[in-house]
């Protein structure tokens, strides 16, 4: 028994020997660590709670069972929002999305994927909170997302994001990264800018000739141009096309008339004209 170890520390113990499935195991441990004495001749204690935490979660992630989990996309890109138990990820997405998350002290609250929705500038996207548990289940809608959102406690930043990176090469997921470390005041808009500019597209806002643009954006690939802007808004304007005129950075001044090869660039702004 450890030398002055509170009582909260020995309800923990228990709570692990009751417990029955490894996320309920990891979540006693993640407990009876917390509660655990910090001096210097409980050092050995608290290596062995981390050792069986660090067993526990490794077989988690080798685990192979069930059939895998797909969401469908919807929107303009899906987005996973990832990271270790208890890194806040839930409370993101729900500062971030009409979703609402179980959010709790307790880790391993999550226990299936989480679904919201975000609108950024007339773009849409769809982001998918993936549980701490890491099953394969879950890791299939990650290795087919478009971008990956990584939460990390700011008070061990370095080694979550270690461990992360670990896990993430373990299933072979390789996707556009935005790291997000949970501070108080987070800023929604710039993480939001920062996904999107790992996403290699494009956003442009069709109007008609004297009124204003669409509040909803046309979200194209990176290197498009007006044809294909032509062709996404309806096969008739690239069949019937006259001419374009372009606002924004791929204009060399507003309004400018061009054809369907001028490339367009982000946040532009389109009028098509058709015979």
């Amino acid at each position: 028994m450890p030398i002055n170890a509170r009582p909260e520390f020995f309800k923990a113990q228990g709570e692990y020997a009751n417990a029955k499935t490894r996320a309920e195991k990891i979540r006693a441990l993640e407990e009876v660590l917390r509660c655990a004495p910090t001096h210097k001749g409980a050092d050995h204690i608290r290596a062995e709670i981390k050792a069986k935490i660090a067993k526990l979660k490794k077989q988690t992630v080798r685990k192979v069972g069930g059939r895998m989990t797909t969401i469908p996309k919807e929107g303009d890109a899906q987005i996973c929002i990832m990271g270790l138990t208890q890194s806040g990820k839930s409370t993101l997405l729900s500062k971030m999305t009409n979703a609402k998350p179980k959010i709790t002290g307790r880790p391993y609250t999550t226990v299936k994927p989480v679904i919201g929705v975000s609108m950024w500038q007339g773009v849409q996207f769809q982001m998918v909170e993936i549980p701490s548990t890491f099953q394969r289940v879950h890791m299939n809608i990650a290795q087919n997302c478009d971008g990956i959102i990584l939460v990390l406690n700011p008070k061990k930043a370095q080694e979550e994001r270690k461990e992360m990176l670990a896990i993430l090469e373990q299933f072979r997921i390789r996707k556009p990264m935005t790291i997000v470390k949970m501070e108080e005041d987070i800023d929604i808009e710039e993480i939001n800018l920062k996904i999107w500019e790992k996403l290699n597209k494009v956003r442009i806002y069709c109007k008609e000739p004297g009124k204003k643009h669409a509040p909803r954006a046309l979200v194209l690939k990176y290197g498009s141009d007006i044809g294909d802007v032509a062709e996404d808004v309806h096969k008739d304007f690239l069949k019937f096309f006259k001419f374009a005129r372009v606002w924004g950075k791929s204009a060399k001044h507003d309004g400018q008339t061009v054809g369907k090869e001028h490339e367009i660039a982000d946040g532009d702004i389109i009028e098509i004209h058709t015979i």
